[in-house]
């Protein structure tokens, strides 16, 4: 299990509200954790979703190899 670090966050009183209502006030800090993490989760996907349209199209013939003998001309 990770360690646990005290943060403090500023959060409107609607907010925590609604957290309580759905998760129950003494597990305020497991549901805020559950939903950084699936926002974490969320953010990983769209940076590797944009990475992916950078590369659109792109096949292994247009990416240079080199042969076995040039790598071991090289030392490689």
């Amino acid at each position: 299990m990770a360690t646990k670090i005290r943060a403090q966050v500023n959060l409107s009183e609607e907010v925590i509200r609604q957290i309580d209502e759905t998760a129950g006030s003494r597990k305020r800090s497991e549901f805020l954790e559950r939903a950084a993490v699936a926002q974490l989760r969320r953010e990983a996907l769209d940076r590797w979703i944009k990475l992916g349209e950078k590369f659109k199209g792109l096949t292994l013939e247009d990416i240079y190899y080199p042969s076995r003998k040039e790598l071991e001309k090289r030392g490689g």
